[in-house]
């Protein structure tokens, strides 16, 4: 009888592990967000290109991501523009999207997303960067991490402008 207690116990811990473990590898990503392809197109217009495209370079040069630069409307638009006084700096938007029959079996496939960068704050040119890092890495579908990459800038360090070995394992993993 101790022996069927023991194993169960052992079992329920055992599952508790596994599900903690799903749990945590899902943990960036930003919900169900993805893109069905490894090569993205990015387009940056607007103010700040130096450090938006600093930023592009910056996932390009660490991930399994192919980030070529267009001259017009494609996947990605990236891009600074005076958005008024709305308390973020940053804003990432998927503005385009389709229903995964695939994968996920949900309307969660990126067709084009935006990352914006706020210009009505008078920020230095390296945080412009980070915030950027952080916009463009939520349109691969990544979410905030407390992993001190640009993905932790804001939330939980004010001085990540740059991606980090976490966030090229996520994103790799992903893709």
């Amino acid at each position: 009888m101790r022996g069927k207690i023991l194993t169960g116990f052992l079992a329920l811990i055992a599952l508790g592990l596994l599900a903690l473990n799903v749990q945590v590898s899902n943990a960036h990503k930003w919900g169900n967000w993805h893109w069905d392809k490894s090569t993205i197109n990015m387009w940056v217009y607007g103010s700040k290109q130096t450090e938006s495209k600093a930023a592009i370079k910056d996932w390009d040069d660490h991930t399994d991501l192919k980030l070529p630069l267009k001259s017009s409307h494609t996947d990605v638009s990236v891009f600074g523009a005076n958005a008024g006084n709305t308390g973020w700096a940053g804003l990432a938007s998927i503005k385009e999207y389709e229903f995964d029959w695939w994968d996920k079996w949900c309307w969660c496939r990126i067709k084009h997303a935006h990352a914006q960068f706020n210009t009505y704050y008078n920020y230095s040119s390296a945080s412009v960067q980070g915030v950027q890092c952080q916009e463009v890495g939520h349109t691969f579908g990544l979410d905030h991490s407390a992993t001190n990459g640009c993905m932790a800038k804001g939330y939980y360090s004010p001085n990540s402008n740059y991606t980090n070995s976490h966030n090229w394992s996520d994103i790799n993993s992903m893709y």
